[in-house]
């Protein structure tokens, strides 16, 4: 199970500039990466080595907080106290707030304030790109990011459990 997870905002979603950026240094298995973009998906995409989610392709977002179901993809939008495992949390808005994006992410602690700028930067037309790695991968997989020019490069650590 990885253990952290590393994430950096790109200029862009163009699978061909990232594969060249990310896929051709030993610190990067391009198998683990994860795109999350609002580009429309185009042949490109599908065909990268590069695992690309596409968001807000005829889906609502919102700013509002949406009651999550931990362990499912499900989002609630009211609270029933005879349903287990429901709590309110902030970190699954915006585009964040799409179930492949939800499962994508599971139960990685990222701060509602990384969330939302991940999500202006996705509204903006860059991309949020994500690795899943190892306690002694993940320096190397950060410095891989900032070298291809990723933006707000951050590491986020599993939770215990």
């Amino acid at each position: 199970m990885a253990e952290k997870l590393v994430a950096g905002i790109a200029q862009s979603s163009n699978p061909g500039q990232l594969e060249d950026a990310l896929c051709s240094t030993p610190n990067v298995n391009c198998d683990k990466l994860a795109v999350i973009t609002k580009d429309a998906p185009t042949t490109d995409h599908e065909e990268s080595i590069v695992t690309f989610m596409h968001v807000g392709q005829g889906h609502t977002t919102t700013d509002t907080a949406h009651d999550v179901i931990t362990g499912t993809t499900g989002i609630m939008t009211s609270m029933d106290p005879n349903v287990p495992n429901i709590s309110s949390d902030n970190r699954y808005i915006g585009f964040f707030a799409e179930p492949h994006i939800i499962d994508h992410l599971a139960d990685w602690p990222i701060p509602e304030d990384q969330v939302q700028n991940y999500n202006d930067a996705i509204e903006a037309g860059r991309s949020v790109v994500t690795y899943k790695t190892s306690t002694d991968e993940a320096p190397g997989v950060e410095q891989t990011f900032r070298d291809a020019g990723l933006r707000n490069v951050k590491t986020f650590v599993a939770p215990k459990g």
